[in-house]
């Protein structure tokens, strides 16, 4: 690789890409100690530059975000799954898809995705977890599931049970565990080469295209033939498909290639997310028991025996607290890529056109020039935040903050400015509500006996997201209502 040019930020000599597969947090943490908060470096032969500044951050995703891309950023490669979805397309394609999505994640839309997800909780919950009567299971593999299950009924309401729902968690699941796969090697084959698993991976796109478009063919002969006036099913699908574009002067829609890709990327990266940030909650509460015990007789006095409901959030914020402090320490992005589209200036060093800027929300989140005690665990300073002035009924936290670096200026597990997660008000919603539930009608704990000899240590393995190991835990199912809550007894 060529030397870097003047103005370069430095860092590290030769190429890092073996460091970062090999360790990815001790290597992140190891930057930032050696060359600071804005590192220049060879990656895989890529020219990237390392950012764990809040200032940097706020320039590269809000102040100047129109020149940046995503397109030809290093380690974050397009996929024939996500075609042109939001997650990867840029300029007037992204415009124009972002216009046609957000009416499906504003406040009143997300409301209606509410019984989906309580739905989907009892299920589990009068399923495997009682079946399992205590002994020890995998819950990031319950939450994986869980979760797939809630964002296929929310985006495909009816169309998507039975053996069609089947058809497109088990494709999805697949392709979870290609990139896993790509990403633990550090690099990428094309999907194009005939290896085996590019096939298993290319054969599961298509099982998924085949079902999805199907789908999508059925919506819309269903909204075509509905009399005027008649109720509409109240899912992702039926939004997208009605959306319309205010500045296209046909007031045009999306064709079922762009449905198809929005669909895929909803898929893709909201269940993920929403499964390791649980995951990771209710593995740190397994390890603080009074705290666990102490947020369940607060929700259990709000619930009393009842599922939780949209008008039940402003009143869950203790479990709210507990979320976005889990997403503190372990953010499920905790690297974000953006690629400069023309040289730029970033906190007074030189980037040029075509350098790949990666942030990085995991050292933000734990850096004591931000935060108190940035090691702990400690819900309780997210309190005030939640509990001040303006959270309006129903409303999380402050959509605003959270897509703005939120109340310190250092916190972004939803990246922030014009790309942030379009599906940061669906993936709250969702976790507060199924982490209320999990909290009201169990409670965990590690494994005990011989069972916490065979099982490992629960470690992260940052891929692509920062994703746990098996999180093995006991979950004992408590009454639906316990009218001695607050009286001393679990």
């Amino acid at each position: 690789m060529e030397e870097p040019p003047v103005g370069f930020p430095a860092g590290p000599s030769g190429d890092v890409g073996l460091s970062l597969v090999r360790d990815p947090l001790a290597f992140l943490e190891n930057m930032q100690r050696e060359h600071g908060d804005v590192v220049g470096m060879a990656l895989a032969g890529a020219r990237v530059v390392l950012v764990s500044s809040p200032l940097a951050a706020r320039h590269v995703m809000v102040d100047a975000a129109s020149s940046f891309q995503k397109e030809g950023t290093a380690f974050f490669p397009g996929s024939s799954l996500a075609g042109e979805g939001l997650l990867v397309s840029d300029g007037e394609v992204w415009r124009r898809q972002r216009r046609l999505s957000n009416p499906a994640f504003r406040e009143a839309a997300v409301q209606g995705y509410v019984g989906a997800m309580t739905a989907c909780m009892s299920d589990l919950l009068e399923g495997e977890w009682q079946d399992a009567r205590g002994r020890a299971r995998d819950v990031y593999a319950d939450f994986n599931d869980l979760t797939l299950r809630v964002a296929t009924r929310a985006l495909f309401g009816e169309d998507a049970t039975g053996p069609a729902a089947e058809r497109i968690n088990s494709a999805i699941a697949l392709a979870f565990e290609y990139f896993g796969q790509r990403a633990a090697t550090g690099f990428a084959i094309p999907e194009w080469v005939p290896t085996p698993g590019n096939s298993r991976y290319n054969a599961a796109v298509r099982d998924l295209d085949e079902a999805v478009y199907g789908i999508i063919a059925k919506r819309r002969a269903a909204l075509d033939a509905a009399p005027s006036g008649a109720p509409q099913p109240n899912d992702l699908l039926t939004r997208l498909i009605l959306a319309r574009d205010d500045e296209d002067e046909g007031g045009g829609g999306m064709d079922d290639r762009s449905l198809r890709d929005e669909l895929m990327t909803l898929l893709v990266a909201g269940q993920e997310t929403s499964a390791i940030v649980l995951g990771w909650t209710c593995h740190m509460l397994a390890q603080r028991p009074s705290l666990q015990n102490e947020v369940s007789r607060s929700v259990r006095r709000t619930l009393r025996g009842r599922q939780p409901g949209w008008g039940d959030l402003p009143d869950l914020w203790e479990v709210e607290a507990l979320l976005l402090e889990s997403m503190r320490l372990m953010p499920p992005a905790y690297l974000v890529g953006r690629c400069a589209a023309e040289d730029v200036q970033v906190q007074g060093h030189r980037i040029p056109q075509g350098t790949t800027v990666l942030i990085s929300p995991y050292l933000m989140h734990r850096d004591a020039r931000y935060w108190d005690r940035p090691g702990d665990f400690r819900p309780d300073r997210w309190y005030e935040f939640l509990r001040g002035p303006g959270r309006g009924r129903g409303q999380l936290g402050s959509m605003a903050l959270m897509s703005n670096l939120g109340p310190n200026g250092a916190y972004l597990p939803f990246g922030a400015g014009p790309r942030n997660c379009i599906g940061t008000r669906f993936a709250l919603v969702e976790t507060t509500l199924l982490l209320a539930t999990i909290l009201q009608r169990t409670l965990l704990r590690p494994p005990t006996g011989l069972a916490a000899l065979r099982r490992p240590a629960v470690e992260a393995q940052p891929l692509i997201t920062l994703r746990p190991g098996p999180i093995w835990l006991e979950v004992l199912l408590r009454p639906h209502w316990d009218g001695n809550v607050g009286k001393g007894r679990l």
